[in-house]
């Protein structure tokens, strides 16, 4: 298995496996500030872009601080992902609001919604990924 194929599954992996962690937090009722959880989400969310890149083969070099760039560049020539723009913006408006001290426009339970928002990315680009063949190449099951 290439580095390449290798970083596409374990980018999908880890992006699982803190998302898992954050709902089990969230489910047991523990106290999760927003800006904690949406930066979490929001970084979740650009290694996940990052491994559907690799899946894509695109470069994202200058681009990997920035969700909504990296957004841009997978979105280019593959406009199915406008899927998930909005909620690319979302995790970013939480992130301003926060920012900004202005946590009074922010919706009720923004905590959870920003890492429900991430799990729901994670299940779009992992299902892309696993119907274009991608995930079973990188794990070895599909070459031969």
């Amino acid at each position: 298995m290439s580095d390449e194929q290798s970083s596409i599954v374990e980018r999908f992996e880890r992006s699982d496996d803190a998302l898992r962690d954050w709902e089990r937090r969230i489910n047991v009722g523990e106290e999760v500030d927003v800006w904690d959880s949406t930066n979490a989400a929001i970084d979740i969310l650009k290694d996940l872009i990052k491994a559907y890149l690799l899946v894509l083969d695109r470069e994202w070099e200058g681009t990997e601080d920035d969700l909504l760039a990296l957004w841009k560049v997978a979105v280019k020539k593959n406009p199915s992902l406008n899927t998930i723009r909005d909620n690319c913006r979302e995790l970013i408006y939480y992130y301003n609001c926060v920012d900004m001290d202005r946590r009074d426009a922010l919706p009720e339970n923004a905590h959870k919604q920003a890492i429900r928002t991430a799990r729901h990315v994670y299940l779009y680009l992992r299902t892309r990924a696993e119907e274009s063949g991608a995930l079973e190449k990188a794990q070895g099951l599909g070459a031969g």
